[in-house]
């Protein structure tokens, strides 16, 4: 990941972020992204801005809007989550590699999200998240159909934004 400039983003401007990304994404870091927080200007064709604190990625901001990183969301406990794709243990490592989340592997929608939208996608055993994406469906459609893709991959543990460091 080829980082253009890097600096400490302003209090103004990182709250500014922090309501996008709750509205975006369902996310409030407002208790993790304090202190120093850092904006990165990425060279990329999907990402186009960092927030780094500690030297982690704790959000990205796409076209669609401004996600939470799973570093960032391991922080919160998930009650703290409000657009969420529960799903079955057999999705685990195909969504954990990077793939999309399909409606046969859910097991529960929580929360209320249109197609668009950030949403966060945890294991119904540990709960823990595996991934975040971009809804491909709204909630009440995921909960009203039997097949198709529901949710894009876009961050998941292991890829780049996972094992980046600064």
């Amino acid at each position: 990941m080829k980082v253009s400039r890097r600096h400490p983003i302003s209090e103004k401007d990182l709250q500014e972020v922090l309501e996008e990304l709750r509205v975006s994404s369902g996310v409030s870091l407002r208790e993790v992204l304090t202190g120093l927080v850092e904006v990165a200007y990425v060279k990329d064709d999907d990402i186009e801005r960092l927030l780094i604190k500690d030297d982690k990625v704790m959000a990205f901001e796409r076209h669609e809007g401004w996600l939470p990183t799973i570093h960032a969301l391991l922080q919160l406990d998930e009650e703290n989550y409000d657009h969420v794709v529960i799903v079955d243990m057999g999705a685990v490592r195909p969504v954990a590699s990077g793939a999309d989340i399909m409606v046969p592997g859910i097991v529960e929608v929580r929360g209320e999200f249109e197609e668009g939208d950030g949403v966060v996608v945890i294991d119904e055993r540990n709960r823990r998240p595996l991934a975040v994406g971009i809804a491909l469906m709204g909630a009440r459609e995921i909960e009203g159909s039997e097949r198709g893709r529901a949710v894009r991959n876009v961050h998941h543990v292991g890829d780049r934004l996972w094992e980046a460091r600064f």
